[in-house]
């Protein structure tokens, strides 16, 4: 009797932590659609891990397999091309949500008050997406592909000190072989998963530890149940729609297979990369990859930055619009002018 008298009162604690969890109070301004942006890229990462463990039941990391797996999941396999649509729109989506949360931390300064980690955090994750990105595009394995990642490496290895040691380690090599695919696919399969499960863990206990920014304008708080949870439920039903419906318009394609004697004719690497690609173009080669080494190094450590010269007496809010309009108009204007060249 004692025994179930007591299993009772440690369910019931159980379930009442539960409860008093949801019922935690959060800041008002979360009920702002720009401030639940963090959420999106957790929602958007489960989408990618369902359907990226779906896609490596068919897919085969071998050259000479790798494109007629990926064709045969687009082709052949039920609704192995809607999928395959769903991963490739949703990680889209992820980095489009990081970036849009990034602009939104930034131009708020929302790092401030112990927010440093947490941006160090953010910066972790959004590089990683980005490797995701990478990776991803490459096991595709046609000739685009194909070019593409022989072009990214090969700037990989300009870059200074770290550069030679990265570009070995991912081609295994001077030359792109299967064990450059199979290396590809690891990262893709296995680290960076890992990696972005760390990542995304950390930043939750920062942001628990922490606590959230403060906005001045918004200083009251209410429960995160039922009202943000049930958002946030509405938020994932939006992006299903969302994703669901970009997946059936634009349906996956296929390039010609891989072929390292026939250079691609268009070798423009995704959306996110078209920026950092032209700008390497038009700029002398060193000189190019050292301004995006460093300028991805500021970004890394602007909280400091800004906490230095905030000490100084600097007006911060206006030099973060400045600087944020002038990273947005650059990064605009290189992107267009890749996607029209």
């Amino acid at each position: 009797m004692e025994t179930t008298e007591t299993k009772a009162t440690e369910n019931k604690t159980f379930w009442q932590k539960t409860y008093d969890m949801a019922q935690e109070e959060i800041p008002d301004h979360l009920n702002r659609f720009s401030y639940c942006l963090g959420a999106t890229p957790l929602i958007l990462f489960v989408i990618l891990a369902v359907t990226g463990i779906l896609l490596t039941f068919y897919y085969i990391p071998f050259p000479g397999q790798a494109y007629n797996s990926i064709k045969t999941i687009t082709e052949e396999t039920y609704l192995g091309w809607f999928i395959r649509g769903v991963h490739q729109v949703t990680v889209n989506l992820m980095v489009l949500a990081l970036l849009l949360h990034i602009i939104r931390v930034f131009i708020t300064r929302a790092y401030r008050d112990g927010g440093g980690l947490k941006w160090l955090l953010g910066a972790g994750l959004f590089f990683t997406v980005l490797a995701f990105g990478f990776t991803g595009y490459s096991l595709v394995y046609d000739n685009v592909s194909y070019w593409g990642m022989t072009v990214v490496t090969d700037m990989i290895r300009q870059i200074p000190v770290v550069g030679e040691p990265i570009f070995l380690l991912l081609r295994g090599g001077e030359d792109i072989t299967e064990l450059t695919l199979l290396r590809l696919y690891d990262l893709h399969t296995k680290l960076l998963p890992l990696l972005i499960v760390l990542l995304i863990g950390a930043h939750i206990i920062a942001i628990r530890t922490l606590g959230f920014a403060k906005i001045t304008k918004h200083q009251g708080t209410h429960p995160f149940f039922p009202g943000h949870g049930l958002k946030m439920l509405a938020m994932t039903v939006m992006l299903l729609i969302v994703i669901v419906n970009l997946a059936a318009i634009f349906p996956p394609t296929m390039g010609e297979p891989a072929n390292p004697l026939v250079v691609a004719s268009d070798v423009s690497p995704p959306w996110y990369f078209s920026a950092i690609y032209r700008w390497i173009i038009i700029a002398p080669r060193e000189a190019g990859l050292f301004s995006v080494f460093a300028f991805f190094t500021l970004f890394t450590i602007y909280p400091y930055i800004d906490r230095g010269f905030s000490d100084r007496g600097a007006n911060m809010l206006r030099v973060n619009l400045a600087i944020g309009l002038i990273v947005a108009i650059f990064f605009a204007t290189m992107t267009i002018w890749e996607a029209l060249v």
